[in-house]
């Protein structure tokens, strides 16, 4: 889902043999390469990784990877974290292959892209779609071929597949908002920032939001704004939300980089910081401890950007003829001021996500440039 570092999506095009790819256009190719997969230090949060091992006389699986795109940094070490487990697998003998493939954003390149994968006979289809409604069809006439699908991070809407895997989006809004009204003592002004309108995420995320924010009468919502998780996004609506209220007295924050844009804007403006909800990613993690002593404090709860690898996990047990849950809901990590010096990473850019299942060599690798 999200938070869009432009550099780092450049980042992605330069570093394209880190991500292997297949399209409709003919452009298919399977990735062979084999990733060490040792823990770091920075993964700090490994209690939802599966023990996968091979089955002796049970083939290995065919995989498939449906993204709608990387146009964020979230995304980008996101598809990062699937290529590592599914080399770890490969090298495990669990898995024989994998496709991965890229929409763009492109609704219909994606359900193409799904077409595709049920083509090559892949044996599971992992999938983070564009559209919760629009992507369900095809997702279904893949489970009727046989094959297992696992959607992630922006779930499909219909419940004819395999699993859902993500963190509890309801329970993330709820978090923020709870956490910010009771730093308002139950009253205030505040300006809301979500995420890409319509998707799964959003909607959840906002839904549990709302549910704490109408126990409060005395909280007003001055403005809102869908600042698809973009820090330049986040910071023009900010800097609006500034021109149009003298005072402003929190923000409620989906996350991504919106938080870090949002803090950015009251510093410039000169403005009062203000307690403002937020997501864990490093660049909010920095300037929160910069601006700490000038009474700034924010709460942090993280979708990680390991779903992808738990997803492709929980497909290769349910392959594996284990029980799943059709609904699989990862560990919700928080970071707030008491433990917010043990997740900053001085040593890594503001687009780095600090739960992660990569190594630290990988980390290295992907935000060396």
């Amino acid at each position: 889902m999200k938070k869009k570092i432009t550099a780092l999506f450049l980042l992605a095009l330069m570093t394209a043999f880190i991500f292997s790819g297949c399209s409709n256009s003919g452009s298919n190719n399977t990735t062979s390469s084999q990733t060490t997969t040792s823990q770091s230090a920075s993964a700090v949060n490994n209690v939802d990784h599966p023990d996968i091992k091979p089955i002796s006389g049970q083939k290995q699986f065919v995989i498939g990877f449906s993204n709608f795109g990387v146009g964020n940094s979230w995304r980008v070490q996101m598809e990062a974290e699937f290529k590592s487990e599914a080399d770890k697998l490969k090298a495990a003998g669990v898995i024989s292959d994998y496709y991965m493939t890229d929409s763009n954003g492109d609704i219909a390149k994606q359900i193409a892209d799904m077409n595709d994968l049920i083509t090559k006979k892949c044996d599971a289809i992992i999938i983070t779609a564009a559209s919760p409604t629009a992507l369900s069809p095809v997702c279904e006439q893949a489970e009727a071929a046989g094959i297992k699908v696992v959607s992630f991070d922006n779930a499909v809407s219909t419940d004819k597949i395999t699993a859902k895997v993500n963190i509890d989006d309801n329970q993330f809004g709820a978090t923020g908002a709870q956490w910010l009204a009771d730093k308002l003592n139950g009253k205030g002004n505040i300006v809301v920032l979500n995420g890409i309108s319509g998707t799964d995420v959003n909607n959840n995320r906002w839904n549990g939001a709302k549910s704490v924010l109408d126990k409060y009468p005395d909280i007003k919502i001055l403005g809102d704004a869908n600042a698809d998780w973009d820090y330049a996004k986040g910071k023009a609506a900010v800097e609006n939300f500034l021109s149009a209220y003298p005072t402003i007295d929190g923000v409620y924050s989906q996350g991504g980089a919106m938080t870090q844009a949002a803090l950015d804007a009251f510093i410039a403006a000169g403005r009062p910081l203000v307690p403002m909800a937020g997501e864990a990613n490093n660049g909010l993690l920095k300037e929160w401890k910069a601006n700490a002593s000038k009474g700034f404090d924010s709460i942090a709860p993280c979708e990680p950007t390991y779903l992808s690898a738990y997803a492709l996990d929980v497909a290769v047990q349910a392959l594996q003829g284990q029980s799943v849950q059709l609904n699989t809901v990862a560990t919700l990590p928080v970071i707030d001021s008491n433990n917010l010096d043990q997740y900053i990473r001085t040593d890594l850019p503001d687009s780095f996500w600090n739960f992660t299942w990569l190594s630290a060599d990988q980390i290295a690798q992907l935000y060396s440039k």
